[in-house]
This record gives structure tokens, C-alpha cells and sequence, in this order.
């Protein structure tokens, strides 16, 4: 096949047209290769070998303006494609002509010098200039492009020059809102679909376009397969036909046809009336209709949203006369370009006067009237798909992260740390500002993948591992938008580093001003902490360990946790919202201080006061130095020295107990050693 493809691309080449590769199965660009998308495109042969011997299964794109060439592309498959219609009266020339994947055709003209082409001809036909289209033998979605004849491109008919004048004169109001807006674009006759699916017609495209008219009206995954399990074609499984149909229902979901953003009833007709018209009779160009129109037209429907986990403006679905579909569309950031589409749109349904700046603050207004939490979708669409799952919470560490554990106590402190661990994340992400300060430590050496594993768990869209230091303003707004942060190659070298990190990790919300904003802005956080680290005694104080939570890794099975991700997840979010605690219980908790104390960076003084005040009952700290440092001078023993041994006594398990009432020793803190080893017949455990 690689072969067949590249020879294909360099008799493309030979013709003079500008070709380009396509990622594999996919439609777009092969971005290491061409990172310009079909800007790239080129007819020179030697490069078209390199790119096609290092990517022998890369589809073709055929850039259309740089080959002098015009595509009418006919989604004939779809029901309301209004080709037929269009073409009354008119002739279609004898051309080249092209099956798409999806069992559409296109029909390859020579574009006439100096012409502009307007994106769309009508209902389920795009007219492709400014881009690309994919050609034989090129694959997608199942299908391959082939050539329907070998005719050479005819020169561009009249109509399609004058289609761009003739739209302006048809599209009416009316005839722009005939979308349903609460599932896939095109209406779905559920009867005529699965009769023509359970026949083998088209069976992909009206299984699509049934499981995403389901997703729409609230089915389950459950209710969608009880369906779809009766159009399996001979020489199927059930089970094949599952699996097919899971990654429609997922790319359903994905595309928001359940997701959480309020929808409006089905909009079948927009009128003209409800706009404010100008003195001539036309919709006015100012704020309020183009508000209404971005928030009620059902080309624009929950087109615009804000994204509240985030706080960030976005586009849900792909704008009027974009080539791609509902199903193929990912949600992504706004951007500038998307005010110029509107103006086209708004200039086509009879806006011709429309300022940009007015088409801006209304794409602004319709982002802040429409709005969604995409990490709240998320974790309640697999809360929907899996269920509870009390046993997977006690052991995906072990499973999956090679925590190992020795006695009941060890495997009581895992268990809870595993559970905490996610149902705190959770708590985060739909209670932002909820209280939510354990940090869990994963210790394990360098190259492991500890962080890879974060980033798989929390998703590259949500995980953060370039924190600021702490203690500058830039670390709080960094957090914005982030669900799981790493703290990596964690170590703490001062007791002021400490408090910090405290301090920060405490927080439940976060003051800051952001980048050119004007005012100081007050966040929930909506993330947790994660420390990573392959030491072993990286704790410096032996108080306010509470917070850290240690647990050693081993051979991390990172395939497995990405199959078994949105498991873990759904069964914390059920957890969470089963009112599950995400703290520890005390038993546990004292568990958790043991843990930490096998932390702690050690001191060799704690050995020494080990071996030389053992059979000591009590002492002072200058008992101590003149015991355990018998050269060292008295007017050289500092206040700084005089901490670090304080610390070392209760390091090595002595406890302060007041203070000394009588003699040399009067006033001086009192050391008590709660298990004195026996003393030899000629040591005195007295000073």
C-alpha cells in the first residue's frame, strides 16, 4: 500500500499539482513533515520521495489554489444535501471526478484565473479552494478515495462563478437554522437509519449519525449498544460491534452532545422579527442582535462558551462552513481568525455595515452567557460509563504503580493513601476551594516514570509540572486551569522552605492580578499537589509532616494505566460523591507519621548521641555536647549549635520534659530518655 501511495503522489506531481502528506487514516497534516498544513504542498519530486519513504502510509493532500484547481465536494450521503436541487437547470461538464471515503463525490475543475469561491454552495456541497482535499488511494474513517474517471478537469462551469451571488441572494434567514441543535446537524430519520444500517447501506455513516442522535437525547452507553447490537452485519460480532460503536459514542461525547452546556430547545426557524431592524427594514449591526443571533441562531448555538474549570473563552463546536464535522471537531481556544468568520456569516445573512469590534464583544457575550466545566463533563460522562468500584481504589497503586507493601499496617496506610490519593482530586475539581492539603510523595528512581504516570492520570490538558518558586507572585496563577501539579524532585533544605511550601500547599484559593489585567482577581483552586522524588530522607523537620504522604514506587505499568484511567477516575467521582471522607482517619494517621519519620534527612549526630547517651536517663543540651563532643570548647558551642542538638535528642527519641529545678543544671531545659539502655558497672548515668 505505502508504495501504491508515494507512486500516486509523484504522478500527482508530474500533472503539476501541489501535493502534501497527511497524517495516516487521518485529514490532517502531517505536521512534522508539513508544518504549514498544505502551505507546504510542493510538486518537486524529490522531496515528495522523502516525505513518502519516511511515511509510506501517509494519505495525500492536494492543495486546490496552488494547482489552478476548484473541488465541489457533495456529501451525497447525507439526507439533506441539496445538490439535486441545486443543479436543476444547470449542466454539469464532463470532468474528473473523485469517490470520497465517506461515499461522497468531488468534482475537480480548473479554477478560472482571478476567481474567488465562496465556501459553500448549498446544503451538504463545499466548494474547496482556499485549502485542501485528500486523493486516491488515500484512507479514512474506513474508507478509500478512488477515481470515478480519468477525464481531465474541465474548466470551472459559469455557475460556479456566479455561486457566490446567487448564495448571497438565496440564503434568507429561514434557511439558515434547519440544524436540529441538540444532536448532529442533519436531521435523523431513527426508522429509516437502522433499516438502511441493518441492509449494509452506508452502514458507518447511519450508525454515526444514529449513536450521535442518541448521545443527544440522554441515552446511555448501555441504551446505545442494546441498539446497536441488532445491526451487526453478517460476519460480525456482537462484540466487534461494540467496540466500533464505543468510539462513536466516546467521539459523541467528546464533540459536547452531553455535555453539561445548557441547550436551548430546537430551533427549526430563526425570524427576522425578533432583531432590531434598521430604517431601511434590515437587522441592525449592533450589539444586541449579534448577541442574539451567536446565542439563539442554531448555526451558532453553544458555538462560543467559556470553559468555567479554567475560565477560558472556546470554541465547542465547528463554526458555519467549516470542513469538519461535529463528530471529527476537538474543542479548542478561541481564536482571532474566528471574528472573521462571523463577519462572513453575519455579512451573508445581510450584515453588510458590520464593525469587528462590535463582532468581538458580542462573541465575548455570548462566551460569558453560555458556559460549561469541561473537567466536571469529563468525570461525569465516566461516572455514567463505569460504576462504582470500591476494590479498584484500594489497589491501582499496587497494581499499577509497583507500590509494594510488607505487614497489615504498610497495607492499611497504602489502601487509604490510594483512595485519598484520587477522591481528593476529585473533590478539587467539583468543589474548587474545598480543603484538600495532603500531598502525596512518590518515591522511586530517576527514569522510572513517576511524572509520566501523573501526566497519564491527570491528562496532558490538566497536569502541570513547571511551577514557580513558591514564594513569587507568578506561582498562584500558574495553578489557574491546572487539576494536578507536581512538585518535582521534591526536597526541603531549610525550615523557611518548608513553612513555604506549607503555607502554599494550605491555601484553598488564590489572589493575584492577572497578565495585563487591571484588577486583582480571587480563584478557587480547583488542583492537587504531587511530589515526586527518588530520595529516601528528603523531610528536614520533624513537625507538620502530616501533610506528606509517602509511598515508594516501583516498575510503573504505564499501558496499563492508560487503559484503565477513566476507571479510576469514575470510581473515585462515585466515591466523592458518596460523601466519602478524603483524610485520614487517626489509626491511619499515626501510621502516616511513621511513614514520614523514615523520611526525615538524618543527622550524624543522632547516632552519635545514640551510642555515647544511652544509659542516660536525663540531660541537658550542655550535658549532651560535653558527653558526645568531649574536645569541643564551651565558648564555641553557638545558639545555632545549640537548636541543631536539641533537635538531634528528640531525633534520637528523647522527649523534653521542663525543666531542671535545682543546682549546676537549674533552668536548663530538661531531656528524659524514655528507654535508657542498662549501664555498665563503671558508667554513671548521672552528670
Amino acid at each position: 500500500m505505502g508504495s501504491t501511495i508515494k507512486h500516486a503522489a509523484l504522478s500527482y506531481a508530474r500533472k503539476g499539482w501541489k501535493v502534501f502528506p497527511i497524517n495516516p487514516n487521518l485529514k490532517t497534516p502531517l505536521a512534522t513533515l508539513a508544518p504549514q498544513g498544505h502551505k507546504n504542498a510542493t510538486s518537486d519530486q524529490t522531496t515528495i520521495e522523502q516525505w513518502w519513504s519516511a511515511h509510506p502510509n501517509a494519505n495525500i493532500g492536494l492543495n486546490l489554489e496552488a494547482s489552478g484547481l476548484v473541488g465541489v465536494d457533495v456529501d451525497s450521503y447525507k439526507k439533506d444535501c441539496g445538490f439535486n436541487d441545486f443543479m436543476v437547470g444547470r449542466e454539469m461538464p464532463a470532468t474528473l471526478r473523485q469517490k470520497s471515503a465517506r461515499g461522497g463525490t468531488h468534482y475537480i475543475f480548473k479554477a478560472s484565473k482571478g476567481a474567488s469561491y465562496p465556501g459553500k454552495l448549498c446544503s451538504g456541497v463545499d466548494i474547496k479552494y482556499k485549502g485542501y482535499i485528500l486523493v486516491a488511494p488515500s484512507r479514512f474513517d474506513g474508507g478509500e478515495y478512488q477515481w470515478q474517471t480519468d477525464d481531465e478537469p474541465a474548466d470551472a462551469p459559469d455557475w460556479l462563478l456566479t455561486a457566490k451571488s446567487d448564495r448571497q441572494k438565496r440564503i434568507e434567514p429561514k434557511a439558515q437554522a434547519q440544524n436540529d441543535v441538540s444532536g448532529p446537524r442533519t436531521g435523523v430519520n431513527v426508522n429509516q437509519v437502522q433499516a438502511d444500517a441493518s441492509r449494509g447501506i452506508n452502514w458507518h455513516d447511519n450508525v454515526l449519525r444514529l449513536v450521535g442522535h442518541m448521545i443527544a437525547k440522554g441515552a446511555t452507553d448501555t441504551e446505545v449498544h442494546e441498539t446497536t447490537d441488532a445491526l451487526t452485519l453478517d460476519g460480525y460480532t456482537v462484540d466487534q460491534t461494540r467496540r466500533e460503536i464505543q468510539v462513536m459514542i466516546d467521539g459523541a461525547q467528546r464533540s459536547g452532545y452531553d455535555n453539561a452546556v445548557s441547550r436551548s430547545p430546537h430551533v427549526s426557524e430563526f425570524s427576522i422579527e425578533a432583531l432590531q431592524l434598521d430604517r431601511s427594514g434590515r437587522p441592525a449591526c449592533n450589539h444586541a442582535n449579534l448577541v442574539k443571533l451567536l446565542t439563539e441562531h442554531s448555526d451558532w448555538l453553544n458555538v462560543f462558551v467559556t470553559d468555567t474549570f479554567d475560565d477560558v473563552r472556546k470554541v465547542l463546536k465547528p463554526l458555519p462552513y467549516d470542513p469538519v464535522s461535529d463528530f471529527q471537531f476537538k474543542l479548542r481556544l478561541l481564536a482571532d481568525n474566528d471574528f472573521t468568520k462571523v463577519c462572513i456569516w453575519l455579512n451573508h445573512f445581510g450584515m453588510i455595515a458590520i464593525q469587528k469590534p462590535t463582532v468581538i464583544d458580542a462573541v465575548y457575550a455570548a462566551c460569558a452567557q453560555q458556559s460549561f466545566n469541561s473537567l466536571a463533563d469529563y468525570l461525569n460522562h465516566v461516572q455514567k460509563r463505569y460504576p462504582a468500584n470500591d476494590c479498584f481504589l484500594d489497589t491501582w497503586m499496587t497494581q499499577f504503580m509497583g507500590v509494594k507493601t510488607q505487614g497489615s499496617d504498610e497495607r492499611a496506610y497504602i489502601t487509604a493513601v490510594s483512595r485519598l490519593f484520587l477522591i481528593q482530586a476529585v473533590a478539587r475539581a467539583k468543589e474548587p476551594g474545598c480543603k484538600a492539603d495532603s500531598v502525596v510523595i512518590l518515591e522511586g528512581d530517576q527514569g522510572t516514570g513517576k511524572s509520566t504516570a501523573l501526566r497519564i492520570l491527570f491528562s496532558e490538558e490538566y497536569f502541570g509540572d513547571q511551577l514557580p518558586h513558591m514564594a513569587s507572585k507568578d506561582a498562584s496563577s500558574y495553578l489557574k486551569g491546572k487539576w494536578g501539579v507536581e512538585l518535582a524532585e521534591l526536597e526541603f533544605k531549610k525550615k523557611t522552605e518548608v513553612e513555604t511550601i506549607k503555607a502554599f500547599i494550605s491555601r484553598q484559593s488564590d489572589n493575584y492580578r492577572p497578565a495585563y489585567g487591571r484588577q486583582e482577581i480571587v480563584s478557587a483552586r480547583t488542583c492537587v499537589f504531587v511530589g515526586t522524588t527518588n530520595r529516601d530522607d528528603y523531610l528536614v523537620d520533624e513537625t507538620g509532616n502530616r501533610r506528606f504522604l509517602p509511598v515508594k514506587t516501583g516498575a510503573i505499568n504505564q499501558e496499563a494505566l492508560v487503559d484503565n484511567r477513566d476507571r479510576l477516575w469514575a470510581a473515585a467521582a462515585h466515591a466523592y460523591d458518596a460523601n466519602e471522607q478524603y483524610w485520614l482517619v487517626s489509626d491511619v494517621a499515626v501510621i502516616a507519621q511513621d511513614q514520614a519519620k523514615q523520611r526525615l534527612e538524618q543527622d550524624p549526630w543522632v547516632e552519635t548521641i545514640g551510642q555515647k547517651m544511652a544509659t542516660f536517663n536525663e540531660a541537658t543540651i550542655r550535658d549532651t555536647f560535653i558527653e558526645c563532643f568531649q574536645d569541643l570548647a564551651e565558648h564555641h558551642i553557638s545558639t545555632g549549635l545549640n537548636r541543631r542538638m536539641s533537635k538531634c535528642l528528640l531525633l534520637a527519641g528523647w522527649v523534653k520534659d521542663g525543666k531542671f529545678n535545682s543546682g549546676s543544671r537549674r533552668n536548663q531545659v530538661r531531656f528524659t530518655n524514655p528507654s535508657p539502655s542498662e549501664a555498665s558497672p563503671d558508667t554513671n548515668s548521672d552528670f
